[in-house]
């Protein structure tokens, strides 16, 4: 007879990986694209402006707090921008904080999520205050457009967060810190979730001026072009998104002809 210790121990270690398995799912499938662009590419190349509206209410959002607004207010209204391209997450609360970290910026669920209702989580977004031994980009100086880009990518991060019950998040985080490939996959899967979601110059202007920036060690930019979308492959992406809106586009308008 199976003891009944043993039964319970089996059927954790069985939910265990299920929910290893479901937390990987959607980074499982390669993120590649290298076929030539034949899309108009003057339509990548445009900058995303400020949204005056947002920025003139800022102060009216209550989900995004955290001492980092304290010594850049400003920045309030960047965020809001880039929250506008993520109506999913029109709800999410986000504590920004400034520290020493390994890259610009990072995104985290909140440990105390553990006990929340799903409708009650919390994210981190850090941003690195460049007091640290590993620098990042000096956010606040950075372009309109690019700063976009970074946020964009980090708010692709939660949106998958939010997709994820308590397992999946802690084998998601259990994964992420002993596996190299799966960050891998990961971060091409975030800057493809990106794209979607209409931020592939800011993305590409961002990655860009990354690699050009002398500010940035030469381990942080091979950790960039490791683990990130090349530059190629970011518009060819776009290129592929693009093409795929205009047939949607187009078999719409016949359907509505017939």
């Amino acid at each position: 007879m199976l003891s009944l210790k043993f039964i319970v121990s089996a059927l954790f270690c069985l939910r265990l990986f299920s929910e290893v398995l479901l937390a990987q799912r959607q980074y499982g499938v390669p993120v590649h694209c290298n076929d030539f662009c034949d899309t108009d590419t003057s339509l990548f190349f445009t900058e995303i402006k400020p949204v005056y509206s947002i920025s003139e209410n800022a102060w009216r959002n209550t989900n995004l707090y955290g001492s980092y607004f304290n010594l850049f207010p400003q920045v309030r209204s960047d965020i809001l921008s880039a929250l506008s391209f993520y109506p999913e997450l029109v709800n999410a609360r986000i504590k920004f904080s400034y520290k020493p970290i390994r890259q610009t910026m990072n995104s985290r669920p909140s440990p105390s999520n553990i006990f929340r209702k799903k409708a009650n989580r919390r994210y981190s977004i850090l941003v690195n205050n460049n007091k640290g031994r590993i620098k990042g980009l000096p956010f606040e100086r950075l372009s309109f457009n690019i700063k976009t880009g970074w946020l964009g990518h980090e708010l692709a991060h939660i949106c998958d967060y939010e997709k994820m019950n308590t397992w999946q998040t802690f084998c998601f985080a259990l994964k992420y810190v002993f596996s190299k490939k799966y960050v891998c996959k990961v971060e091409r899967y975030t800057d493809l979730v990106t794209i979607q979601h209409g931020l592939a110059f800011p993305l590409y202007d961002g990655t860009d001026y990354l690699l050009r920036s002398n500010e940035i060690s030469g381990k942080y930019k091979n950790y960039a072009i490791t683990n990130g979308l090349s530059l190629q492959e970011i518009m060819c992406l776009w290129c592929k998104s693009r093409t795929e809106e205009i047939q949607i586009s187009v078999g719409n308008s016949v359907g509505n002809v017939h």
